[in-house]
């Protein structure tokens, strides 16, 4: 009788459960890009004043969370994230010496509350950096932060678009229990014949901001995320870049120029030549669905000279170095120089008046740093999608600070929280790169 054998079971792959993240720094974050972008600018809690704004609070809570995960903990760090956070710290202690400063001085009872407010606003602004910076720990919680930040300005493009066409705020009517109007802010604006949309930033030149800063992540994640649909990939680029073009900002214009110049010399020759048919393809859009913006935004440029807002800042720049000079090393204090003052529309004069040269010097460390150093980490990667993350987030942070030239970016809470952010996010992304 033959023998049969018996065959084994044949053995099953080990199934291992998918892990959803739980509560992580990028839910933070997102929860933080929520406040700043989607609750309206014009909306305070008056008990608080100045600092009496969600995304506020939220980021003084940031502060407190990194504090309690860092205290008696040795945490290495790798090169390039060390930097940033190291000149972080320092541009902090730059700030709080001339606060000491003023204080020792003497203060003017105007000065002493808004001097106040300035320190709370920046310990929320470093909270949300430092949670950027060594809370994000995988690259994939670092894409989920970064399409949730396109996200945002995709929605922040189209109210924009919005406002554009209706010449309505359209955000007016939303109030909050225990909230109250800000009256300084006002609603739309015109220049040139055409609304100025601002979305739900308070000036429309934070508007830009968002514009121009989310616009390369956009077109960097279109480009790497090639499993998803053609449209869905490229849909929130063209609408940033669109918006942007309608905007009737120069501010806003001349970020996108920045943070294209920084992030086209990673793209592939062909690519450079499909932007500049899709560029010339929004344009003709442009051109004929709003007859007039095209000469109204040649006239921005070419008569620069002749501008009344370009002349103020000029002409205020004289008296801004004198101011500066009467304490040249820490300034006169952090938010003391208030816009009865002077009118700057200049956040470098402006932190050179307020924290001097060394606390200048050290802002400047902390954006150039967060431009070089995610472009030189990734730039050697044999993962195309990093390298292209790593270029994004350059130029993100340079178009930043280039808009910050052109108005006090710090002084509003959207620009200025959003430029924190994407400083912790170069530092992460600099870990995830080593």
């Amino acid at each position: 009788m033959p023998l049969k054998l018996r065959r084994s079971p044949r053995p099953q792959p080990e199934t291992i459960p998918v892990q959803r993240p739980g509560w992580d720094a990028a839910s933070f974050l997102t929860v933080y890009l929520v406040l700043v972008c989607a609750l309206p600018s014009y909306l305070t809690i008056p008990v608080l004043g100045s600092a009496g704004r969600p995304s506020t609070l939220w980021g003084l809570v940031g502060l407190l969370w990194w504090i309690w995960n860092r205290v008696g903990v040795v945490v290495p760090y790798k090169r390039g994230s060390g930097v940033i956070r190291t000149a972080l710290l320092v541009f902090v202690g730059c700030v709080l010496a001339s606060y000491a400063f003023a204080g020792f001085r003497g203060l003017p009872g105007a000065e002493s509350s808004p001097a106040d407010s300035g320190m709370l606003r920046l310990a929320g602004w470093v909270g949300i950096a430092l949670i950027a910076a060594d809370g994000i720990e995988t690259r994939e919680r670092l894409q989920t932060l970064l399409r949730r930040i396109v996200l945002a300005g995709t929605l922040m493009a189209s109210l924009g678009l919005a406002q554009f066409w209706t010449g309505q705020s359209l955000i007016d009517w939303i109030s909050l229990p225990g909230f109250a109007v800000d009256s300084s802010l006002s609603g739309v604006e015109g220049r040139g014949g055409f609304i100025r949309p601002q979305g739900t930033a308070a000036h429309p030149l934070e508007y830009g901001v968002v514009l121009c800063m989310t616009l390369p992540i956009a077109i960097s994640l279109a480009m790497a995320e090639t499993q998803r649909g053609m449209l869905l990939r490229w849909l929130p680029a063209s609408v940033i870049m669109f918006a942007s073009m309608l905007s009737v900002s120069r501010s806003a214009l001349l970020g996108v120029l920045a943070g294209v110049l920084v992030l086209s010399p990673r793209w592939p020759p062909r690519v450079r030549l499909y932007a500049v048919f899709a560029a010339a393809g929004l344009g003709a859009i442009m051109y004929s669905v709003v007859p007039g913006m095209a000469g109204t935004l040649k006239g921005m440029f070419l008569g620069v000279a002749d501008d009344s807002s370009t002349v103020s800042r000029t002409n205020s720049y004289t008296a801004a170095f004198e101011i500066a000079q009467r304490s040249p090393f820490v300034g006169r204090g952090f938010s003391t120089f208030l816009p009865q003052y002077l009118i700057l529309d200049n956040q470098f004069l402006g932190l050179l008046i307020e924290v001097g040269v060394l606390g200048l010097g050290a802002f400047l460390v902390v954006v150039v740093m967060s431009i070089i150093i995610p472009w030189t980490a990734t730039r050697r990667s044999t993962d195309a999608g990093l390298r292209q993350l790593g270029a994004a987030v350059s130029a993100s942070v340079a178009a930043i600070a280039l808009t910050f030239a052109f108005f006090d970016g710090l002084g509003f809470p959207m620009s200025a929280g959003l430029l924190f952010m994407m400083v912790g996010i170069s530092a992460s992304l600099v870990r995830s790169a080593r």
